[in-house]
């Protein structure tokens, strides 16, 4: 990039947010963390200012039960930043099929969070970047989203709905010269996938937050992280197929 960005990060007290925030400071970039946490949210900021003492860092609470408010808190960024505004989501939360199962509220938390949350929020942004007519977005999906396995169904369907909407916004930003990338991480650190795939391994936060940075760098819309996922996708997709439907008996 050849201009200071302030990077807006979404789920900056995760470990795939913090990498990320540490990574754009390292290269002199502001960071604005946004969270649920006040705390957590603080624990993250200090780490960066010891690690950067030139780079500012602020934080904003996020507060993904009220959808209302996250259009107010898009004005806070805009207001807070002094160079480009780029923005980066690694909001997410997970809950087994069987943990959905017992309490059906947690399918709508994980919509609230995974979908609507990272909806209305880009949404609002979206103006501010299209104002910029540069700027970068990235959003970390999932390659649950890519299948429905029964472990996860539930919470890989908040992903897919992620990952189409981010397509039509793709394509609307990039009217405005706005790059819009999604990372489909692999999802061995989710519910229930790491039987299905023996090649699958914990993600590394540093080497996942590089490659959502070089990848956004190029404008690249849509890469699997690591590279084998795209492999996992293909094989779990051939496991569904070989799942029969039981005979259904005419009346």
């Amino acid at each position: 990039m050849n201009n200071k960005r302030t990077w807006v990060v979404l789920g900056g007290t995760c470990v795939i947010g913090r990498a990320f925030a540490r990574e754009v400071a390292k290269a002199g970039n502001d960071v604005v963390l946004l969270g649920k946490d006040d705390d957590d949210l603080l624990l993250s900021a200090n780490d960066i200012r010891a690690r950067y003492p030139d780079v500012e860092v602020m934080t904003l609470p996020l507060d993904t039960g009220n959808l209302e408010s996250l259009a107010k808190t898009a004005e806070q960024c805009e207001e807070a930043a002094k160079n480009i505004i780029s923005v980066f989501s690694a909001l997410e939360t997970v809950y087994t099929q069987k943990e959905c199962g017992k309490d059906l509220g947690k399918i709508k938390n994980m919509f609230q969070i995974n979908y609507f949350s990272q909806v209305y929020f880009l949404s609002a942004m979206a103006s501010v970047l299209q104002k910029q007519g540069c700027g970068e977005i990235i959003v970390l999906g999932s390659a649950a989203g890519e299948y429905g396995m029964p472990d996860n169904y539930a919470f890989g369907s908040t992903k897919a709905a992620l990952h189409v909407w981010l397509q039509g916004f793709q394509t609307q930003m990039a009217q405005s010269h706005v790059s819009v990338t999604t990372i489909k991480a692999d999802d061995w650190d989710t519910v229930g996938t790491r039987r299905y795939s023996f090649w699958q391994k914990p993600i590394n936060p540093q080497a996942c937050a590089e490659a959502c940075l070089r990848y956004a760098q190029k404008g690249v819309k849509t890469r699997y992280f690591p590279w084998y996922t795209s492999l996992s996708v293909l094989f779990r997709r051939f496991l569904l197929s070989l799942n029969k439907s039981p005979h259904v008996k005419d009346a």
